[in-house]
């Protein structure tokens, strides 16, 4: 009877060790991508502020160009002579503005492209942790549960054993455990028990009265 306590106990402290390896192992997993998807949204909240600096460069030196262009204008009715002059000033820095606009727009091309890769691989990373998270889940589901009925079946058949050695070895009454952990055992179990145990019972009784 010691061993078989001691082999429950065993068994039962297996499967509290595998247990807590998986949830270990799923808590591990889980840091690990929560910390990818914080240095992905990190990223992402970069090239976000990156883009709106870009642009409101570039909308600062359009306002600044308009203004200038406007002052040039009210300067050439009063300054003919000087009419070459501003015009060939006037297209430096239109020529500056249209390299300045090429730049930013490649740069904000660049930049989308980035924005749009992050958010791509944000995206499959959710995927990734929704997935991992799932299979974990089922995973510990169907050890509980293997676990769970072997350890089921073994409390009936240690039951069963008890019930013979109180019935035909030792010739005494045995009744059933009362502690609510035996609680899973249903009533057609026991009363299939029961009926198998009455020829036991009989010979028992007939042994008794011949002794």
């Amino acid at each position: 009877m010691q061993k078989r306590l001691d082999e429950e106990q065993k068994n039962a402290k297996e499967l509290e060790d595998v247990m807590s390896q998986d949830a270990n192992k799923q808590a591990e997993q889980k840091i690990k991508l929560e910390t990818e998807m914080q240095i992905l949204e990190k990223c992402m909240e970069d090239m976000k502020a990156v883009y709106r600096l870009n642009q409101e460069k570039l909308g600062f030196n359009y306002d600044v160009l308009n203004e200038r262009q406007q002052v040039f204008q009210k300067q050439k009715k009063g300054l003919k002579s000087k009419l070459n002059k501003d015009t060939q000033k006037l297209r430096e820095e239109l020529e500056q503005f249209k390299n300045q606009q090429a730049e930013a727009k490649n740069q904000n091309t660049l930049h989308t492209k980035d924005y749009k890769f992050f958010t791509n691989e944000f995206i499959k990373l959710q995927k990734r942790f929704e997935k991992f998270e799932k299979a974990d889940d089922k995973r510990i589901k169907e050890i509980w549960s293997m676990n769970d009925q072997e350890a089921r079946n073994l409390v009936e058949k240690i039951m069963h054993a008890d019930k013979v050695i109180h019935l035909q070895q030792l010739s005494i009454k045995w009744e059933p455990p009362r502690d609510p952990f035996f609680a899973f055992l249903s009533e057609s179990n026991a009363v299939a028990g029961d009926s198998s145990y009455k020829g036991a019972d009989s010979a028992t009784q007939g042994n008794s009265l011949m002794n």
